[in-house]
This record gives C-alpha cells, structure tokens and sequence, in this order.
C-alpha cells in the first residue's frame, strides 16, 4: 500500500524535463517548497545525452538553438553555457532519384546560396507553392489556432491535400513531404498524417526562416538538466511514475505506486497524451480527456555517428545532406570543435521508421552507413560510435521530436490544451505558442506555469 508523506509541498511537479526543472526551479527560487516526480531512470525527458568517449559528448535528444530562441538563450547565458555555430561550411549534398550532387547552399523551408542540381521546372514549382504556403501560414492569428471559420476549413484538410493541390512536379510533391518529416512542424508525420491547419501553424510560430539550427551548445544539450538539478538538492523522485491525481479546494494529491504526496497545487510537464494515463479525481473536463487521446507525438529514432575526425571536410562538404534516399532523408554535421570528432546526427522517420524497425539490428546499422557513405562517401561506412536512439519505443516520451495534430483536433479540442484544471497546471513544449517542440518552448511554458501557480500562492 502506498505511503503518504508527511511533507505538504507548494507544488508537486510532474515531470524531470526542461519544462518541469524550469518550473520548480522558479518555484524554488520564489521561497516555496517544490517536489518533481519522475518516471524515468533519470532526469532531463528529451535533453538527454552521453559521452561516448572520455572527451566527445552526444546528444540523443535535442541539439540546436537558433537567434530568436530568446528564453532558452537566457538560460544558456545564466549558466555561462557556451554555444558554437553550426559547421555548415562547405558544400550541401543533394541526392535525389539516385542521383547526387553537391552545391553552394541550403534549402529547407527558405533558401540560401544555390539551389540543388534539379530543373528549373522543378525549383519553380517549389518555391512557387512555397510562397503560398507563407503567405497562408502568416495569415493566422497569433497564438494556438481557434475555432474560426478559416481554421476550421484548414484543420479539416491533410497536408497531402494541400501538396496535391499546390504542386505539379514529383520534386516539387517530395519537398513539401520532406519538410513535414524530416523538418517536422513538431511530429514529425507523414503529410497524410497531419493536418493542414497544424502545419501552417508551425511554420508561423516556429519558422525555419528563423535559423532555429544555427548553434549548438559546448559539451552538449544533455548537460543542461543536471545543472538546473543541483540547484533542487534532494527534491527529485526518480523511478516514480504518477499514477493519479486528485484535487479539492485545499490542494492536491499525488500518487505513485510508491507513495502519497500532498500540495497546494501541480504542474503536469509532459507530452499531452502521456498526461491522459494518469487518472484525476475528479475527472478532466471531455475535451481535455478527449484531447489526450488525439495528439500522437512523432514516429522517429535518432542516430548519433561519430568517426576520428570530420573527414567530409577534407573533401569540401559541410557534413549536410538531404534527399530522397530510401532510409536517410536529412542528416547534419554536429561535431563538437573541442573534441575534433566528427559526429553526424541522422534520422529515421515516419513511414521508414516502421521498414527500418522490421530489419534486425545489424542490418539496421548496415542500411543507415550504406545510406551516408551514398552522400559522403566510403568513409562513411566505418565509424567509431553508432548510437541509435529509438524514442517512438520509450514509454515514458513515445516518440519525437514532439506531438502534432491530426485533422480536426485543433479546432474542436486544441483550446484546452494549456488551459489549467483548477489547481493542476500543464506545461512541456508541445503546448507553447511561441517554438513549441523546441527546447524554447520548453522553457516558456515551464516558466508561465511556475508563475501560475506563484500567483495563486
């Protein structure tokens, strides 16, 4: 039977990711007494990362930071984390249709430089429909999408429909595809998978136009939690999964299969729909409940890959690549100066995430080298660490980089989503409206909700 503890904290956050350490950080800062509960193993959700050798540090969850991240900057600068720009110099690797080529640019939702070795044709109508897609996505409102007319007329639409639509050549039908998988508008997803309303949506509040990957962070993201952590001491549970929460005017309980913990207030920091498995007393509001059951986080394992030095620069590549190859559809250098590693961050997405799954081990690991040594070149095919971070098999995530919403959800649930249920609060980027599904997001939502929950202390 669980035990109650003694203790009667302020607040009880649930959840050990960047959104919850922020929140009880603050709450903890303000004077007041704050437990988090974990379910994992260990702290950090999706700022994860490891040494795989005594001086070079990966990260198997975010990486990247961008200008206008402006809170998670703030964070990085309080702790005197050091960032270094994204080695992108040298040329882009395009491979396509089985033919690859090497350019002078960038493409991935705006472009840079030149374009890929493709026709004019093709470029055309790319950019052409993606300049609708901008001036359709800045025509949103601020903040989460409601239930208007246009919202509703967008949210009942695929992606696919509109790619349909809006673009004439296969390349032109790929790019879009790829953006929505590879780039994600939070999902990833496959563009049947997502509404059009979401991804409008996404591209708003979190542009690629906005560099979002221009610098990494010294020594690694996964870094971060434990640093915040010091300053908590003692006040995190491990191991611990909540398995209900129940709430009167008095306050809270919250309880573990371990024990019983009573507070004023919580705050649920995690994906949506891992906050439906807890069982609430009483019960959430329909649309909440409903919600939860309609807001799948992305299909998508990511592979960390690191050789004795950068060798594609010796051949003049920047260590980036795109294209439509049958495992590897985006990958990126993400090498640490310090360390004079050279470390590729790759990714499997979507519909080949499930034919990759179907593959036993080793021949997983065979077909990404095979696919990279495609764009890089043989040496590509012997690498010093192969890392392969499955987060779509975590039960405690369930997939990455964070939710999306199908067709429908938006407009007839979405405006719960941060909405607090009396004295429980929600936070985790997937509800931000400003970078959600970045670690910016994270922070922005694990400070408005210590913030809530100060001010009804």
């Amino acid at each position: 039977m669980a035990k109650t503890d003694i203790n009667n904290y302020d607040c009880i956050v649930v959840g050990s990711g960047l959104s919850g350490l922020v929140a009880a950080r603050n709450l903890q800062r303000a004077g007041h007494n704050v437990l988090i509960l974990e379910a994992q193993d260990r702290i950090g959700g999706r700022m994860y990362g490891q040494h795989v050798a005594p001086d070079q540090y990966v990260d198997f969850g975010g990486q990247w930071v961008g200008p206008t991240q402006a809170r998670f900057l703030a964070l990085l600068d309080e702790y005197k984390i050091p960032r270094f720009p994204s080695p992108l110099h040298g040329k882009t690797v395009f491979l396509y249709n089985g033919h690859r080529s090497e350019f002078n640019g960038f493409f991935q939702g705006f472009h840079e430089g030149e374009h890929p070795n493709i026709s004019e044709e093709e470029w055309d109508d790319a950019m052409d429909a993606w300049n609708r897609f901008e001036q359709l996505s800045n025509s949103l409102s601020s903040g989460h999408p409601t239930q208007t007319a246009e919202n509703q007329l967008l949210d009942s639409q695929t992606f696919t429909q509109w790619i349909n639509e809006n673009t004439k050549t296969d390349f032109g039908h790929w790019y879009f595809s790829y953006m929505v998988r590879a780039v994600g508008f939070l999902g990833p997803a496959e563009p049947g998978q997502v509404s059009l309303l979401h991804v409008l949506w996404g591209n708003k509040c979190a542009a690629q136009s906005e560099h979002p990957e221009a610098e990494l962070i010294h020594d690694g993201a996964g870094q971060i939690p434990a640093i915040i952590a010091a300053e908590l001491k003692n006040q995190i549970h491990l191991s611990e999964p909540v398995v209900s929460i129940c709430q009167d005017q008095e306050g809270v309980e919250v309880k573990t299969l371990q024990s019983s913990y009573r507070a004023k207030f919580a705050i649920v920091a995690m994906p949506p729909h891992l906050t439906g498995r807890i069982f609430y007393d009483p019960p959430l509001p329909s649309t909440r409940q409903q919600l939860t059951q309609r807001v799948p986080m992305g299909t998508i394992a990511k592979i960390l890959i690191s050789y004795e030095s950068p060798f594609w620069r010796e051949i003049g590549l920047g260590g980036v690549g795109m294209g439509n190859t049958e495992w590897i559809e985006l990958f990126a250098d993400s090498s640490d100066p310090r360390s004079g590693k050279g470390v590729i961050a790759t990714f499997v997405m979507g519909d080949r995430y499930h034919r990759w799954q179907a593959l036993n081990e080793s021949e997983r690991k065979a077909v990404i080298l095979s696919d990279l040594a495609a764009y890089l070149g043989d040496q590509a095919l012997s690498p010093s660490t192969f890392d392969i971070v499955d987060w779509a098999a975590n039960q405690w995530v369930g997939g990455g980089y964070a939710a999306f919403m199908p067709p429908g959800v938006w407009t007839n649930f979405g405006h719960t989503i941060a909405t607090p249920v009396g004295r429980i609060h929600w936070a985790g980027t997937e509800i931000a409206d400003r970078w959600p599904g970045f670690f910016d997001g994270a922070v922005r939502t694990g400070e408005a909700a210590a913030e809530a929950v100060i001010a009804g202390l």
